[in-house]
């Protein structure tokens, strides 16, 4: 069987890598090996024997001729401690795969949580978008009942105005025909103008007549527009507030799918890492 030398230092088997130094006790030693021994131990003797040993007596670099199939012929020693070797690596790989796998497991579940929080998040947003959209359609529909209410408010006005006017000659409206008639002869006007004169006032009592049921029934719709109006203000005030809280809610969630996506994009990194 070939002889496999090794130093006795490193315990690693002499290769064509590194130089081989002999001391004159016979003993051989890898020379970067036998340096540092020199260079640490106490005093200066062979690692194997302890015989003291000088400068001189150290041959710094052994040359051996090997045929080519002897270089290849490995013993059972040295494939049983590759294969040993081979297999703690393989362990320790199997170990970092396990360990990888546990971190990967690790960042799978909390991307699915973080999946499911956005779209948790996702989906309050779009009810809170639908809410938003529901409280423009109210406020319109409130502004649209305000609009109503100022044009009853000016046609309540307008009415009054009129009805102003149709007090002032209520004097005249409440006499009789006759009456009438004397009162238009005193002013020197003609039979036929008199007469005609008599149908219109009679004709004008009985428009105020009308008018002043107009105005009451005025008078009760602009009671009931302006409370309408207060409901009105009421539910818009309510709407104003509920539109100011969906608007936080809003940010609040705008916030959280920022840093859900900030943790997100941070564990992608870490998995490709």
């Amino acid at each position: 069987m070939p002889i496999r030398a090794l130093c006795t230092i490193c315990s690693d088997f002499f290769d064509h890598s590194r130089d081989v130094a002999a001391i004159h006790c016979g003993h051989t030693f890898h020379l970067q090996c036998l340096i540092q021994w020199f260079e640490t131990a106490p005093s200066r003797t062979c690692p194997q024997c302890r015989i003291q040993v000088g400068k001189k007596s150290i041959i710094n670099k052994l040359f051996f001729d090997l045929a080519q199939e002897e270089e290849t012929v490995l013993d059972a020693e040295f494939l049983k401690n590759e294969l040993d070797s081979i297999r703690a690596q393989l362990s320790q790989k199997e170990r970092e795969k396990r360990d990888s796998q546990s971190i990967i497991d690790t960042l799978r579940d909390t991307l699915e949580e973080r999946n499911a929080t956005v779209e948790s998040l996702q989906n309050a947003l779009d009810k809170t978008q639908m809410l938003c959209s529901t409280l423009k359609k109210q406020m319109k529909f409130l502004e649209q009942q305000q609009d109503e209410a100022k044009q009853a408010r000016e046609e309540a006005r307008r009415l009054k105005s009129k009805m102003k006017t149709m007090e002032q000659i209520e004097l005249l409206l409440q006499s009789q025909r006759p009456e009438v008639e004397e009162m238009i002869r005193d002013m020197g006007v003609g039979q036929s103008a008199v007469e005609q004169l008599a149908v219109y006032c009679v004709s004008l009592k009985k428009e105020y007549e009308n008018l002043k049921e107009a105005r009451k029934a005025s008078g009760e719709l602009a009671d009931r527009l302006r409370k309408d109006l207060a409901s009105s203000r009421s539910k818009l005030k309510t709407v104003y507030t509920e539109l100011d809280q969906t608007k936080l809610e809003l940010r609040s969630a705008q916030k959280d799918l920022e840093s859900a996506d900030k943790e997100i994009t941070l564990g992608n990194g870490g998995t490709h890492l």
